[in-house]
């Protein structure tokens, strides 16, 4: 059979199907066709009665099985909480051996010993980085911090809180009301007073025993676990550096390093300081844009870290064969550092001037031209000025 006889065929099916429709619909009015002009009134009326039948049929079908199915999905979806296979789904984290933080919506604590979920409405968590029982989390709906044991699951300290940050040493710093204080495992406010809150820092834990906190001079120093000062306020940006270093900073963005006691490592006089636990050493730049290395007892390692050494060449006032004027090396080399910064070294690798200049041109062979912040000057071999300002 062709296609159009099939298609033929399809259209005539359907057609009696609605003839069958509107007959059936008419004989249910009491249809008697008595002559022409009923007969098309009574079937414009059954066909328009008989589409809205299917169509409320097929929507009646259409609600009916939605509503199977969500009754199959809630099932399946409360077997899963009880799944092997789903306690391993990649939005869950295990905060610790039984108990899982599922993050994505909804999201919540789950005890897989217990097969319940201990609390929902999680925003997010923080585990302390030194194994406390407690860890910090914060709601999705009011965005507050609270505390939950991250062996059972269950909330101990009820999200209450502006900020929170995490068990450190035993205790915890809680922003609450705008100002901070600290509390142990119960809530219970230790130290018996309150310290000003302050962006400035970020890290609201104990190191060592110390913690950063702003002063009343809107400094920052070091406090004990007795609320004292064991640092003075007197720095105005610090942080720790995990390994047991407080990088500080003065007004001006000069570094400095403090030690685990809070000792100065380094005084304030640095460009920049970078600590490189995995070399044990620290990069440094200092004021004058010196770039040194040290190790972790303050020693040098190097005393001029560099990219790059080269000779200089100047011209001489003698003309070779073609009549081209003859180039001689001058008895100082120009060192770069990574910054593009430029100085003198000698030829033993002894550094005469620090790397303070943009540019460095031989013009003789114990006479250079330096260009600096300050403008340009003629130095000679020893580092000394032997010219005007340029």
């Amino acid at each position: 059979m062709s296609k159009k006889e099939q298609k033929g065929k399809s259209s005539t099916t359907f057609g009696r199907g609605i003839k069958q429709a509107t007959s059936w619909v008419a004989k249910m009015f009491g249809y008697k066709a008595e002559n022409k002009y009923a007969r098309g009134v009574w079937y414009v009326f059954a066909t328009g009665a008989a589409v809205l039948t299917m169509y409320f049929a097929l929507a009646l079908t259409i609600v009916i099985i939605d509503g199977v199915g969500d009754i199959i999905i809630d099932y399946r979806y409360h077997r899963m909480d009880h799944s092997q296979t789903y306690l391993h789904d990649f939005s869950n984290e295990y905060v610790s051996p039984y108990v899982i933080y599922h993050s994505s919506c909804p999201t919540y604590l789950y005890n897989t010993t217990m097969c319940r979920r201990t609390a929902t409405d999680i925003r997010w968590i923080c585990k302390s980085s030194d194994g406390d029982s407690l860890a910090c989390f914060s709601t999705v709906e009011e965005r507050k911090r609270g505390y939950f044991n991250r062996f059972t699951g269950e909330v101990v300290i009820p999200a209450q809180y502006q900020k929170a940050w995490i068990f450190s040493e035993g205790v915890a710093c809680v922003l609450d009301k705008g100002v901070l204080h600290f509390i142990d495992h119960n809530g219970q406010t230790l130290m018996g007073r309150e310290f000003p809150y302050t962006e400035r820092i970020d890290d609201y834990c104990f190191h060592n025993g110390l913690c950063s906190m702003l002063g009343d001079n809107n400094r920052i120093g070091l406090i004990d676990k007795q609320g004292n000062w064991a640092v003075e306020p007197e720095y105005y940006q610090m942080s720790y550096d995990t390994k047991g270093f407080w990088l500080v900073q003065d007004r001006e963005w000069n570094y400095g390093l403090l030690d685990a006691k809070g000792q100065v490592f380094l005084p304030i006089e640095y460009n920049n300081i970078s600590i490189h636990h995995g070399d044990s050493c620290i990069f440094v730049r200092r004021l004058d844009r010196l770039n040194q290395v040290l190790d972790f007892e303050c020693n040098i390692i190097n005393p001029c870290n560099f990219e790059e050494v080269e000779k200089m060449e100047y011209s001489t006032d003698e003309y070779d064969e073609e009549g081209i004027l003859k180039s001689a090396t001058a008895n100082c080399l120009r060192y770069r550092t990574v910054d593009w910064n430029y100085g003198l070294m000698d030829k033993h690798g002894n550094i005469i001037t620090p790397p303070t200049y943009s540019s460095i041109t031989a013009i003789g062979s114990d006479r250079y031209h330096c260009d600096g912040p300050n403008g340009s000057v003629i130095l000679d071999s020893k580092g000394r000025e032997v010219g005007e300002k340029l």
